[in-house]
């Protein structure tokens, strides 16, 4: 359905979409299922970023094919001396079907590398977002051609991987918030006047507040798309700990969520969990 072609440009097979509406897509995405929302938001913000790049570096990647898909490596585990690239990072989203990685190295410098020549790619297992392609990517003293070498500071893309980011974590608030209120709501109607009411009324003050955090959430994300870097990336730390704390709140207010495993709500809140630490470590990262 294009999902990963959102922010790549139009003149590279691209959709362009505003990114207004695609923040709304992540969270959307998310809400459903947090590694889709986590994949969704991280594909496009790698594609941006390639995007902002020369001409020469979108031929490379989508002139041959408008469908290739590029995963971003952020982080300080990169170096890049005479002209070879050696370093790790971790949680890359996607590395599993990339065909093109941006990996930053020195923290100023972005890398752009065939994903063929990558030779060790260790899948991690996170609590959270088991689908979304998390990977530990290594290289040592791999060739680079000055030409694939490039800045690293770009400050609208920052602000949109970081509100991407976000998104996804309070997206899968939003999606666990959902479920939790059906749930609630089927046992009301069956629950025909038993002592579990009380318990149950109790947990619907716990999902009004935990609603109003996470409808705040949502609106520091999308603010953040128009204030400048570092007062944006405050923003956005505030939205992912916010809609974390109200996914924790939502599942302490019952305690079945916690006994099952295949619960939606305990599967969201894993997700909202890892979510929020990795956009919380991408943050800090880009503030760099």
């Amino acid at each position: 359905m294009g999902a990963w072609k959102m922010l790549q440009p139009k003149r590279f097979g691209g959709q362009s979409m505003p990114v207004g509406e695609f923040i709304a897509a992540v969270a959307a995405a998310a809400a459903q299922d947090g590694s889709a929302g986590w994949r969704c938001a991280m594909a496009n913000a790698a594609a941006y970023w390639a995007g902002a790049l020369p001409d020469h570096a979108g031929t490379d990647i989508w002139g041959g094919d408008n469908g290739a898909r590029v995963a971003i490596g952020r982080g300080p585990g990169g170096r890049l001396e005479r002209g070879r690239l050696t370093g790790q990072w971790c949680d890359v989203a996607g590395a599993d079907l990339a065909d093109w990685l941006l990996l930053t190295a020195d923290d100023d410098r972005l890398v752009l590398v065939p994903r063929a020549d990558v030779a060790a790619v260790a899948p991690t297992e996170p609590g959270g977002l088991p689908e979304a392609g998390l990977a530990e990517l290594t290289v040592t003293a791999l060739p680079v051609a000055d030409e694939r070498v490039f800045p690293a500071r770009n400050d609208s893309a920052a602000v949109i991987t970081g509100a991407a980011a976000a998104a996804a974590v309070a997206g899968a608030a939003d999606g666990l918030w959902r479920a939790h209120v059906a749930q609630v709501q089927e046992k009301l109607a069956a629950s025909y006047g038993s002592a579990e009411t009380a318990d149950l009324a109790v947990s619907t003050r716990h999902a009004a507040r935990a609603a109003a955090d996470i409808d705040a959430a949502t609106l520091q994300v999308v603010a953040s798309l128009t204030q400048e870097p570092p007062t944006a990336a405050r923003a956005q730390r505030q939205a992912a700990v916010r809609a974390r704390d109200a996914a924790d709140r939502v599942l302490g207010s019952s305690r079945g969520h916690a006994l099952d495993a295949l619960d939606p709500v305990a599967r969201l809140w894993r997700d909202v969990h890892t979510g929020c630490r990795l956009a919380l470590r991408l943050l800090d990262d880009l503030d760099r």
